[in-house]
């Protein structure tokens, strides 16, 4: 048992059930699905475990049936993740997505939470936020997240703040900015920036600077982009071998952020490194499929395209 981890991830664990489609079905419409694979996902478990990998001590705290694979848990600790707050709930599903992909990599997806809806009548497990430094806040119900981040808040910790694409159909206004105010770090798509920007009737996005020390925002094959009270950093994308699935590519430059971070990097080196996780993420099918040692990311590091 580690006694202490640098990040403490709250979210899912989920099974990804991935198809591919040569195009995405027009309403009322039939399209054939192709290729089904069954793989190890949920935004936290993907960071934690890619985190783990970068030789980044890290906890894992989510919510699970009984149904929840022998295999996945032991992927998990296998990688070194910390399962402590990894939970079965007797009775209850584990969460599964349906990702479907088309010919050009754009995916819709289909979520069933499952057991992650009963944590609004759960306490919310200590040992993630007490055992870590940072501790970052995914997908999950709003008002458990609420619970974790002002205990996080309580106890000096950092708090990064991730809610991904549940801020489009879990999220109010009202709950995103209950949140967010315990938070140091947002992390956003450019999709979630604008969302965000409408809850909070904010115009220009340097104004989320108001609530948190730095917004980091992934823009896809545009790179990152970093803003902070000090400055505004662009950083460009890191070319991989191939590209097979972008399942999970968000997750990877989280995890490989937080890699750089606790080794004490420049921001923008952290960005960098972020991109090269991300970079062998999509070189196969399932975000926990291909998982890179700090080594490798590294050396992928120097193939910087900067913008």
């Amino acid at each position: 048992m580690r006694s202490s981890n640098f990040l403490g991830v709250y979210g899912h664990a989920a099974i990804d059930v991935i198809y591919r489609s040569d195009e995405f079905p027009k309403p009322n419409t039939t399209v054939e699905l192709k290729d089904r694979k069954q793989h190890f996902g949920g935004t936290a478990a993907n960071v934690a475990r890619i985190a783990s990998t970068l030789d980044v001590r890290t906890s894992l705290a989510c919510h699970v049936g009984d149904d929840f694979p022998k295999e996945y848990m032991d992927a998990l600790k296998g990688s070194g993740v910390d399962t402590t707050d990894v939970v079965r709930l007797r009775g209850k599903r584990t969460p599964f997505i349906i990702m479907i992909s088309d010919r050009d990599h754009n995916q819709i997806g289909f979520v069933d939470q499952a057991a992650v809806l009963e944590q609004e009548k759960l306490p919310i497990r200590t040992h993630t936020v007490d055992s870590s430094r940072f501790v970052h806040i995914g997908t999950g119900r709003p008002s458990y997240m609420l619970k974790v981040a002002k205990r996080a808040r309580k106890k000096k910790k950092t708090v990064g703040f991730d809610p991904a694409q549940e801020l489009h159909y879990v999220y109010t206004p009202e709950t995103f900015k209950a949140v967010l105010e315990h938070a140091d770090i947002l992390f956003v798509n450019t999709a979630e920036l604008e969302k965000v920007k409408s809850y909070l009737n904010l115009k220009e996005d340097p104004e989320l600077l108001s609530y948190v020390k730095m917004v980091v925002n992934t823009r896809g094959s545009e790179g990152s982009r970093i803003i902070t009270g000090d400055d505004e950093v662009l950083v460009g994308t890191i070319q991989p071998d191939k590209v097979v699935d972008t399942t999970g590519a968000g997750d990877g430059f989280r995890a490989g952020f937080y890699a750089g971070m606790s080794r004490s990097l420049s921001i923008e080196e952290c960005a960098w490194v972020g991109a090269a996780t991300a970079s062998f993420v999509v070189e196969s099918e399932g975000a926990q499929s291909t998982l890179p040692t700090w080594d490798m990311v590294q050396r992928r590091a120097s193939r910087r395209k900067c913008v």
